[in-house]
């Protein structure tokens, strides 16, 4: 009975957080801003979701797997998250308008990486 009440707490903090997820993605400005509002909450809210089945199926074959399942989700969320961060950076996405010191040290950057391939690339061509 207690543990109905515990997984009912859970239950609601998870779609708590996936609608607070949810909110971010509609209400924030940018790529980077929608994207880190939607990797924290949707890790934490499949987290709470699955921690609240496990509290109500006393079954050890499907609590083995639903633990495979939360950490699957709590190691792939993050690295696609930064995979999708890196991927928008490298096209050039912009930020925010207000984001002036981060879009100067991204432009500087950029600038630093492609005077290093010119470098890398005139002296390929003088080796040959």
């Amino acid at each position: 009975m207690i543990l109905e009440y515990i997984a009912i707490v859970f239950l609601f903090g998870g779609f708590f957080f996936l609608l607070v997820g949810v909110v971010g993605l509609l209400r924030l400005p940018d790529v980077y801003t929608r994207m880190h509002a939607m990797g924290k909450c949707d890790t934490l809210g499949a987290g709470l979701i699955l921690v609240a089945l496990m509290l109500l199926i006393w079954d050890v074959t499907n609590i083995t797997k639903l633990v495979l399942i939360l950490s699957m989700i709590a190691t792939i969320n993050p690295i696609i998250t930064h995979l999708i961060a890196k991927t928008a950076y490298n096209r050039g996405t912009p930020m925010a308008e207000g984001s002036y010191l981060i879009n100067d040290y991204v432009a500087s950057q950029r600038r630093r990486r492609r005077a290093r391939v010119e470098e890398i690339k005139k002296g390929d061509e003088n080796d040959k």
